[in-house]
């Protein structure tokens, strides 16, 4: 005869409920993250969308060439400030491998509104077009003289009765100002310094006459100290470059632009009938800057058949997987963006991952 094994204790059931429900109603709670996903891929080269006969990029004033490839630009979906991100919704996209999830305030920063972002999103955008129109022309060997703009002023901003959309700022203190970046570089160094005060001299052209004010900065809600402006570069240009793009705010698309101009202008034929996609923003001067999502960029682009992806050398380390058949070569300026597109012998360029 065997001896019976003496009885386990059953396990307490109101402990597990608890745990389960603590579970799902985690699950359930309202998180502070937005959620990235690809975009789809957008064509510079091609029509503004199906059945138009307008170019996304159009050029008049200056002889174009036939193009025989493709250029994309590649974009991610960011969820509004205003949706409810659940847990279950943050462990889903970590599951699929094609979302991520980031807080909230990386896109959407704290003591900023929404309307605010979605106009610093757009002056971004159109900055991007700015720099990237000048960055191509610099390559091509045009000229392109450089005014900053004042675009926008914050009603909160003490400045808003004295300063005007369209008002063109050519000093600081006293200090003539050479671009919009100097004019931000040295507005942070006066905020740094020891003897920093809340007012300053601006000296700005309207309607062709000089004007001096003095200006007040106000603190925002994390204490940093702004005049309340948004300043935008204006070129001019030797001929008409006209960019028309929907429902894509931010800077990432500066290199992209820059090549399908270049593409547009010179006979070489970059793509040489190859789809090709990239991302990165641009500086006047052709330097390329990283940019968010690019994991989520090398996903639309691989979706959208491309074999061959432009990504800024400072996103190398964000990558952790690269789609099976894509091949990322890294750039850090725009005279290696074109020789990469030139080179024939791809295994030779730097790679990303």
């Amino acid at each position: 005869m065997v001896p019976s094994l003496p009885s386990l204790p059953s396990l307490p059931r109101v402990p597990i409920f608890l745990a389960l429900l603590l579970f799902i109603t985690a699950l359930a709670i309202p998180l502070p993250y937005v959620i990235i996903e690809p975009g789809e891929p957008q064509n510079i080269l091609g029509k503004v969308e199906k059945g138009s006969s307008k170019r996304l990029i159009e050029i008049t004033g200056a002889k174009i060439f036939p193009t025989t490839g493709k250029l994309n630009l590649t974009s991610i979906y960011v969820s509004s400030p205003e949706a409810k991100i659940f847990g279950f919704d943050v462990v889903t996209a970590w599951v699929d491998g094609e979302r991520s999830v980031q807080p909230r305030e990386v896109f959407f920063p704290k003591g900023v509104s929404g309307k605010e972002v979605d106009q610093q999103n757009a002056l971004d955008m159109r900055q991007s077009q700015e720099h990237a129109k000048v960055s191509a022309l610099n390559y091509l060997g045009y000229k392109t003289p450089e005014k900053i703009v004042i675009s926008a002023i914050t009603k909160e901003s003490p400045n808003n009765k004295t300063l005007k959309n369209g008002d063109e700022i050519i000093k600081l203190n006293g200090v003539q100002l050479a671009s919009a970046a100097d004019f931000k570089k040295q507005l942070a160094a006066i905020s740094v310094a020891k003897t920093s005060s809340d007012k300053m001299q601006l000296t700005i052209l309207r309607k062709s006459e000089e004007k001096a004010f003095t200006v007040s900065t106000y603190k925002l809600s994390t204490k940093q100290k702004v005049l309340g402006l948004m300043v935008e570069s204006k070129y001019k240009y030797p001929f008409t470059i006209k960019i028309s793009l929907k429902d894509v705010g931010g800077p990432s698309a500066g290199l992209m632009f820059s090549l399908g101009i270049i593409e547009k202008l010179r006979s070489e034929n970059l793509t040489r009938g190859r789809n090709i996609s990239g991302t990165g923003t641009i500086d006047a001067f052709g330097n390329i800057g990283p940019i968010g999502g690019i994991e989520e960029k090398l996903i639309g682009a691989a979706r959208a058949g491309s074999k061959l992806f432009l990504a800024p050398a400072l996103n190398c380390d964000d990558i952790r997987h690269i789609p099976k058949g894509l091949q990322v070569v890294a750039v850090e300026t725009l005279v290696e963006a074109v020789a990469a597109l030139k080179n024939q012998d791809l295994e030779s360029l730097p790679a990303c991952g």
